[in-house]
């Protein structure tokens, strides 16, 4: 497992090989072309319960999630991973 930590401090654990799984690719492709689907890619990377708990952290005080704060929040996760860096 690896396991990271958001500017933010939201604490993350991801499967080792994440990276290495092709609908998450085809999921990252799709999302560059329409950000809707940016909720199942949270999910595929995160798992259920730590994507219920990411969209809980990046909720502002208006009790909304922005969008773009879940995109830098994966993004942020995606950096992170050593496997990605290669």
């Amino acid at each position: 497992m690896v396991k990271g930590r958001l500017e933010s401090g939201f604490e993350f654990e991801l499967d080792d090989n994440i990276f290495d799984d092709f609908e998450l690719v085809e999921l990252f492709a799709k999302v560059a072309k329409n950000p809707i689907f940016i909720g199942d890619l949270a999910e595929k990377m995160l798992g259920t319960e730590q994507k219920k708990a990411l969209v809980e952290h990046l909720r502002d005080e208006k009790g909304k999630v922005r969008t773009s704060a879940m995109m830098n929040a994966l993004s942020e996760i995606e950096r992170a991973i050593p496997a990605v860096k290669n």
